[in-house]
């Protein structure tokens, strides 16, 4: 019987610790309030009044987010360079400071991770990583990119099947197989199927204004601009009067999608439409 219990106990054990562990009620707390910060960003007149607000926010905080344990301080901080990147990759595409803003945090991330299964990682730490790692692939070799990203759609496979209401890894993971050819996965329908589960599992401002932004620009697309339109004006509801919804209703009108602008060979295009 002891043999047994021992037997049972070592089990148990085991199973315990390869399994993610939760963030604490502050280190949840941390994260929704970054969310809410990059929210108010859009609010902004401009994308250097974003940098620098991004920075002197990662300058104000950074002691309460390093003091949290280790792997949700390296959320924290994820979303706050992911954010600074945003700003740089707005104002130009190529953009001198954005390996510099992102090249720290990716080796953070990489040394954070190493030895470690996606099923012993926060879902927070996976997606977050994995949106520096997506910035990041433009700086490193073709064969490691390649790599990363087939590595990156079983880690987000992973955290949904675990965790299928977390609007933030839908909308993730749908940005993947937008983005991605079909050869290597890509599907436009599995975009719009997670799409839509990001807005409708949406539990903050954040996410709800991008879950309307992404679902809106996937019913343009697909020619039901009168839904389009209808989302749009739901995302208004939440930051009236942004220059980023304006920007969006422009290239539409011009009849591209924002997914087509995040494509830096369409974007080269689309900005010189904009000059006219």
């Amino acid at each position: 019987m002891l043999k047994k219990f021992f037997s049972l106990l070592f089990t148990s054990l085991f199973v315990f610790s390869v399994f993610a562990a939760d963030f604490n009620e502050k280190e949840k707390s941390m994260i929704q309030q970054i969310l809410s910060f990059r929210l108010s960003l859009r609010s902004l007149p401009d994308s250097e009044s974003c940098i620098s607000s991004v920075q002197e926010y990662r300058k104000a905080h950074q002691a309460e987010i390093s003091a949290l344990g280790e792997e949700a301080a390296i959320v924290c901080f994820n979303m706050l360079a992911t954010a600074e990147y945003n700003g740089a990759y707005e104002k130009d595409m190529h953009d001198s400071r954005m390996e510099g803003i992102l090249r720290p945090q990716y080796e953070k991330v990489t040394a954070f991770r190493r030895g470690k299964s996606a099923e012993e990682l926060n879902p927070w730490f996976i997606m977050t990583a994995a949106d520096v790692t997506n910035s990041m692939m433009q700086f490193l070799k073709q064969s490691d990119a390649i790599s990363l990203g087939l590595q990156e759609k079983k880690d987000y496979a992973l955290v949904i099947e675990k965790n299928p209401q977390m609007s933030f890894a839908l909308t993730l993971s749908a940005f993947w197989y937008y983005y991605a050819p079909g050869i290597g996965g890509g599907s436009k329908t599995k975009a719009r199927e997670y799409f839509t589960d990001a807005y409708k599992f949406a539990s903050n401002n954040y996410e709800k204004y991008y879950g309307c932004i992404n679902l809106s620009q996937m019913n343009f697309e697909d020619k039901k601009k009168e839904e389009a339109g209808r989302l749009l004006e739901e995302a208004e509801k939440i930051l009236p009067g942004t220059r980023y919804l304006a920007f969006i209703r422009k290239i539409n009108a011009l009849g591209y999608s924002v997914f087509d602008y995040n494509q830096n060979s369409t974007r080269k295009k689309l900005d010189e439409k904009l000059k006219e």
